[in-house]
């Protein structure tokens, strides 16, 4: 047996037979009441790549590449201090009660880092994790964009169903593909200058007046502006022609601009290699 999947067991202790599984290499026992590491420890010299558990001390975890805590009640990361840092690049903590990134600032292996669905006020901690792609902090309570300038390599960002007001802070990230600030409180599209590689860009239910800012785009894909306060049509328009050649999906739906006349057709004329519009797939895509 190679994978083991312990998930949502209710499990308070773990039988010894499962230290004599020599050829594990992937052992979940996320969604558990364990409480104690010493019955896991034995497994610390094996080549374990996947673990997730409820326990508070890692530090005899050397092998772990990916680890997953999610779907717990933990109001910390401080454990994870103890943690060997060199080979972790996988760390899943969604959907707990963490309220600050304390703990996590020697993982500087990561490259995949969720911890979306927490109590988060702030970025923090991060500025080491140079070889981070991907970073998942939506439905927390951050309320600016910071700490990000030295993730050179980062390519998707989630902040969605946070408390930002504006976009900041992104200069760094020039390799960034995809970034998600869905149900915020954004107003403008100012802050995204020299994100020159941004292919999908979700800024729905804000509070965005005007589509200015969309300069410097040319592998904008997607455009998901759904669901803010754009009045007009012909100003939408206007600036969408900057990322005409690339844009195959746009959201519009739910603005008040979406209610004007002609509205796909228009859309279509100056969006030539639009495939999808809303939910609508358009003829030819």
């Amino acid at each position: 047996m190679r994978v083991l999947d312990a998930t949502a067991n209710r499990l308070k202790s773990i039988e010894a037979a499962l230290l004599r599984l020599d050829g594990l290499t992937k052992l979940c026992l996320r969604q558990n009441l364990l409480t104690s590491a010493e019955e896991v420890e034995a497994l610390a010299s094996a080549p374990c790549e996947f673990v997730g558990w409820r326990v508070p001390n890692f530090r005899g975890f050397f092998s772990l590449t990916n680890l997953d805590m999610s779907y717990n009640q933990f109001v910390s990361l401080e454990a994870l201090s103890s943690l060997p840092g060199p080979r972790l690049t996988h760390l899943y903590c969604a959907a707990n009660k963490i309220a600050s990134m304390e703990g996590i600032a020697h993982l500087e292996s990561l490259r995949v880092l969720d911890l979306g669905s927490n109590r988060l006020r702030c970025i923090e901690g991060l500025e080491g994790m140079c070889l981070l792609d991907s970073l998942w902090l939506g439905r927390n309570r951050i309320t600016q964009i910071n700490g990000l300038s030295s993730l050179s390599r980062l390519i998707r960002l989630s902040l969605q169903s946070n408390r930002l007001a504006r976009i900041s802070g992104l200069s760094g990230c020039t390799a960034l593909e995809e970034l998600y600030l869905s149900h915020n409180g954004l107003t403008t599209l100012e802050g995204l200058e020299g994100l020159a590689n941004l292919r999908i860009l979700d800024v729905a239910n804000n509070r965005l007046t005007s589509l200015a800012g969309l300069q410097g785009f040319p592998q904008l894909t997607d455009l998901w502006a759904n669901d803010n306060q754009l009045a007009s049509l012909d100003e939408a328009g206007a600036e969408l022609e900057h990322v005409r050649d690339s844009l195959t999906c746009l959201y519009l739906g739910g603005n008040p601009c979406a209610k004007e006349t002609q509205y796909r057709l228009r859309l279509e004329h100056t969006l030539p290699n639009l495939e999808q519009l809303d939910d609508s797939v358009l003829r030819g895509a």
